[in-house]
């Protein structure tokens, strides 16, 4: 094989690091490969051969060596969260580790003891169909380890797999690789959500593969992205189940999250406790108590609905919002043709094979929750149970006729309830991040009716922004900085109207200036009210002075492929100003010419703004 001689040591955190697979110990594997054995003595008759699973819910599976490796780079946001050093982005180890370089002596890695890698099986809806089973297609779980810090409500390990890293018995039609172009956008934007506060999976370091090439539009190189995080169980992984009409599995993998993915610190469910103190009306069943099976769900449910919001109020968009792209967790996971909106329209979508907006901005909301009601079917014999019937033998056998009209009324009143407990979660989500945008009390907040400050302030305050068609980011750095004590409301008008141009804006100057000046005039009297709190959200916190915009992306992506791999000096760029949006004082010293260029933002021209992907990647 070609690649750079690198000398081998143990001095990598990575490599020392104590490494589990809880995945593996709970769930059940593919019948055809048992065992660990079976999976390393039968690798090239059937370890990669795509299939129907006919049980389980993964298949032991090692990365695809390829001809050369050539790491390129390492977030030290996500290298500091996994309790590793700076240094270790030098350190050849960790380099083959995160390459899936490491895996190439087939059996050596058990002795150093890391688990047997493997690749998930999910199915899923998409747009609407039911697709069968899918599963990971190109991505290799690795191992977990604990991370750096245990003090958040999430789960205290990450997960870490490659994505890119070869064939898989899910990759169908597929070739198993990701090229550097999709590549380089997951890298940014993931570490850039995590930065901006949305639950989100991680990205830890990205590597070059000269050597290998696949087929999308043209002929493109490709690459491998390590990305960790707590989970990597979707909704999807629910709707394998229940299309292969498997109940025994539907239950062993809902007790695997709850043990390990909502108990935490011997505390479980701890986002349903929490809004189920808030609105004890949401989750009262009246004349039964909920079981762990709906506690569950409703969690996933809260989960989704407040990453939803965040993403609402930062006008982030991942495209492609299917059920197997939608995690158990709430986060943001497999970024396609994702966008940042530039521009306030509630009628965009960065996919640009998406032709009925069906994951366009204004839908989202709607399409996350008819996932989560794909969750509820999934689900329905155990939420549709109720405690005494799970505690019947005889329910884990099979069930009776006359148990399922019971069934089917409570999981429906069941899946009911979790409607209003999403628009409550999301609501009341959607309001706190807006206000702290805005630079506004949180305790002005209808805490039992959020709806209503989203009526008063911010319904009017996006009806204006489509107006304005000024940069949905820059309005509010802009709004953040300005005196109302020294500036009228007709000056403040003004200046976000400077760049009005009749020829594209099909609303009169002065009626969106008369609507705007009395939006401002409400804003403003909350700005007086939030004086009288203590605590009071400081807007430069939560407004980014700087977004990995498509067109900065391809930039850079043109800058990598260009150079081979060589030059990663765009890269390094965007990944410190994306990963540290808030502080500038971390961007760097060098080029900063070209950090000038991308800071202009919104102001590039038409050409540059609310541009679109495809799914190919």
């Amino acid at each position: 094989m070609i690649r750079q001689a690198k000398r081998m040591t143990n001095n990598s955190k990575l490599l020392n690091a104590v490494k589990t697979s809880s995945f593996t110990n709970h769930i059940a594997p593919d019948n055809r490969i048992p065992t660990i054995e079976v999976a390393l003595e039968n690798e090239n008759k059937i370890s990669n051969k795509p299939r129907n699973l006919l049980s389980g819910g993964f298949s032991w599976v090692l990365p695809t060596p390829r001809d050369e490796y050539d790491f390129l780079i390492a977030n030290p946001k996500a290298l500091k969260d996994l309790g590793l050093d700076p240094s270790e982005v030098d350190d050849p180890v960790f380099q083959k580790i995160v390459s899936g370089e490491f895996y190439e002596d087939r059996k050596a890695f058990l002795d150093k003891g890391f688990p047997m890698p493997y690749a998930q099986a999910y199915a899923g809806w998409q747009f609407g169909q039911f697709a069968g089973q899918l599963g990971d297609g190109r991505v290799v779980n690795l191992f977990e380890i604990d991370k750096a810090k245990q003090e958040d409500v999430n789960r205290h390990k990450y997960e870490l797999q490659l994505k890119g890293a070869g064939l898989t018995p899910y990759s169908r039609f597929a070739d198993g690789k990701a090229v550097l172009r999709s590549s380089i956008r997951e890298y940014i934007i993931s570490e850039h959500l995590n930065a901006i506060g949305i639950p989100t999976t991680r990205a830890l370091a990205l590597t070059y593969l000269p050597s290998t090439l696949a087929q999308r539009h043209a002929v493109e190189r490709c690459a491998i992205v390590a990305r960790f995080a707590e989970s990597w169980v979707r909704l999807g992984s629910f709707d394998l189940y229940r299309y292969r009409g498997d109940r025994e599995g539907v239950r062993k993998l809902s007790d695997y999250v709850i043990s390990e993915l909502f108990t935490i610190d011997g505390n479980k469910f701890q986002n349903f406790e929490r809004i189920s103190k808030l609105r004890p009306d949401l989750t009262n069943l009246k004349d039964d108590s909920l079981t762990d099976y709906d506690k569950m769900y409703y969690e996933t449910i809260i989960r989704n609905a407040e990453t939803t919001a965040i993403c609402q109020c930062y006008g982030f968009l991942n495209g492609v919002l299917n059920t197997d792209n939608t995690s158990i967790l709430g986060l943001t996971i497999d970024f396609g043709p994702f966008s940042i909106m530039d521009k306030y329209d509630p009628n965009y979508t960065p996919n640009s094979e998406d032709h009925e907006s069906r994951y366009g901005y204004r839908n989202v909301p709607t399409a996350i929750w008819w996932n989560l009601t794909r969750l509820g079917e999934d689900l329905a014999e155990l939420i549709g149970a109720g405690q005494k019937l799970l505690d019947n033998a005889e329910f884990n056998e099979h069930v009776k006729e006359e148990w399922e009209e019971d069934i089917i009324t409570r999981a429906t009143k069941i899946i009911e309830m979790g409607g209003e407990i999403y628009q409550y979660a999301y609501t009341k989500k959607y309001v706190e991040t807006f206000f702290k945008r805005l630079g506004l009390a949180t305790g002005l907040i209808d805490e039992k009716n959020p709806d209503s400050q989203n009526v008063q302030l911010l319904m009017p305050m996006l009806e204006g922004l489509e107006k304005l068609q000024t940069d949905f980011n820059i309005f509010f750095l802009k709004l953040q900085d300005i005196d109302f004590n020294n500036s009228s409301y007709e000056d403040i008008a003004e200046s976000f109207l400077e760049r009005y141009d009749p020829n594209t804006n099909r609303n009169h100057k002065e009626d969106i200036a008369k609507q705007f000046i009395g939006w401002l005039k409400i804003y403003n009297g909350l700005k007086k009210k939030s004086a009288e709190y203590q605590q009071v959200p400081n807007a430069a916190q939560y407004n980014p002075k700087f977004l990995p915009r498509n067109w900065i992306l391809d930039q850079v992506i043109e800058k990598v492929s260009d150079s081979n791999g060589k030059d990663i000096s765009y890269l390094k760029k965007l990944q410190d100003m994306s990963s540290n949006p808030f502080d500038n004082q971390s961007w760097g010293e060098d080029l900063k010419d070209l950090e000038e260029s991308w800071i202009l933002q919104g102001e590039k021209g038409e050409e540059y703004s609310m541009l679109q992907c495809s799914c190919s990647s």
